[in-house]
């Protein structure tokens, strides 16, 4: 062979043996790389973005409340012009001021403080706690008179209020829907589990949602939620008759629809 031949063959053999050593290095599995900070895909078997469950806060230590209540005869009232209420409350249970908007308590009413009888009758909105338990975290019963002039039925506060919770609580959980009621569990903002039952009532006559009340407490307490509610729903008596406190209640049958 003659030299230039030679070195011909050299050349080829080189260039052969680099193309052989790519190749081998483009076969082999690589690690994707990018200046772009995204998430890089993972392996089926590996779960990921598995969310966090973080248990609800330690309820308060304070007895449950019992489904054995003694409820003494309708001495309590609330209404407005558009209805007149009377109704149950656990015997004993002390009246406390629920302030929710401004001007709804005369100066220097707060929410949670104590109200007389008389104080009560005339506040649209009232809750009832046993004496001596803590103003948070404990159990009560809630009422409230409605000035609903656009006229909505049970059904439809049943409608607003689901809304209203899902919008303000990631953690809202429905337990049952009635035509006149809604249960319901939640976080509140110190991350305590609550019970919370709502129920609507439309006086004999009418199909205008006048009253709300709501039972709301802990887990320990539903037993005693349940039999509060329902025998509230079972006694309570509207008319459709203009509220004056201090004047006696008019009598009716029973308010509709109980759901």
């Amino acid at each position: 062979m003659s030299m230039r031949g030679l070195v011909v063959a050299l050349l080829c053999g080189l260039l052969g043996l680099g193309l052989g050593v790519v190749v081998a290095y483009a076969a082999q599995p690589q690690e994707s790389q990018s200046d772009d900070a995204h998430p890089m895909s993972g392996s089926p078997s590996v779960p990921t973005n598995i969310p966090t469950v973080v248990p609800p806060a330690k309820d308060i230590d304070y007895p449950p409340l019992s489904p054995d209540l003694g409820l003494p005869l309708p001495d309590r009232t609330i209404g407005n012009d558009l209805a007149t209420w009377t109704y149950h409350i656990p015997e004993g249970w002390q009246p406390y001021a629920v302030c929710t908007y401004a001007g709804e308590c005369p100066p220097p009413m707060v929410t949670d403080t104590p109200l007389t009888p008389q104080q009560a009758k005339r506040q649209p909105e009232v809750r009832f706690r046993p004496p001596g338990e803590p103003t948070v975290g404990g159990y009560s019963l809630r009422v409230k008179i409605l000035d609903n002039t656009l006229g909505l039925n049970p059904a439809q506060m049943v409608s607003t209020k689901i809304q209203g919770f899902k919008q303000s609580y990631e953690t809202f959980q429905k337990l049952k829907q009635t035509p006149s009621a809604v249960y319901f569990t939640y976080r509140d903002e110190n991350n305590h589990l609550r019970y919370n039952y709502f129920q609507w009532f439309a006086a004999a006559g009418s199909s205008t949602a006048t009253l709300e009340m709501s039972v709301a407490g802990r887990e320990r307490d539903v037993p005693g939620l349940k039999a509060l509610f329902n025998r509230f729903a079972d006694n309570v008596l509207g008319t459709t008759e203009p509220y004056h406190p201090g004047k006696p209640t008019p009598q009716s049958p029973a308010s509709t629809p109980t759901g």
